[in-house]
């Protein structure tokens, strides 16, 4: 409880309400694996967008998803080289693995 406290009062109010939903097991894995509240809040979010469990979290952790996610905004230079329109429909396009847009889904869809 106290590591807890100490790494999270005083906070931002996003990271504050990220952890304050997670489950105690879930805030445990990131106090112990994580070392910034960048990480932190980048885990936490992705736990809550994705619905990870203990052991999704931990993988991810382990492939440090978060420092590839970090990589992977500064792979290409579509912000200076097309119009910005195309920019980002380009962005787009190659962030997402799967494009899954000729299916006609029209919401989000959980992986699990």
């Amino acid at each position: 409880m106290n590591r807890f406290y100490e790494n999270y009062y005083q906070k931002d109010k996003k990271l504050q309400q990220a952890v304050a939903v997670l489950q105690w097991g879930h805030n445990l894995l990131l106090l112990d694996k994580t070392q910034s509240s960048d990480a932190v809040s980048f885990y936490a979010g992705q736990t809550l967008a994705k619905g990870w469990s203990r052991d999704l979290l931990l993988n991810a952790i382990k492939k440090d998803t978060f420092g590839q996610a970090l990589k992977q905004l500064k792979a290409n230079n579509f912000g200076q080289t097309p119009p910005e329109t195309h920019a980002d429909y380009a962005n787009e396009v190659f962030r997402s693995t799967y494009n899954l847009g000729f299916s006609g889904i029209t919401e989000p869809m959980k992986e699990l």
